[in-house]
């Protein structure tokens, strides 16, 4: 098993959507713990990897910094955004 399925695992098992948004700290310290692994480069990559497929929803505050929360299904997301796309209604008058 590769180490995105690990972590993805352990926080589907672990209820990880329900913590909300957290910073990327808190997923660092985490995928950490769950791999036994500390080099941040490839901790990052891991965790960029799972944002770019749609697991981690992100969220921008305030203070222009980001926090993100877990999605534990990314495909439903997809659909559900093909499905509120509208297409455009031309009307004409006589």
């Amino acid at each position: 098993m590769d180490a995105m399925n690990s972590v993805i695992g352990y926080m589907k098992h672990k209820n990880a959507e329900n913590r909300g948004f957290l910073k990327y700290g808190y997923f660092k310290r985490l995928i950490c713990y769950i791999l036994d692994f500390h080099k941040d480069y490839y901790i990052r990559k891991i965790f960029l990897k799972m944002v770019k497929k749609g697991y981690f929803e992100k969220h921008s505050t305030e203070q222009k910094t980001f926090k993100y929360r877990f999605n534990p299904t990314p495909e439903m997301e997809i659909e559900k955004e093909e499905n509120n796309k509208r297409e455009p209604v031309t009307v004409t008058f006589d």
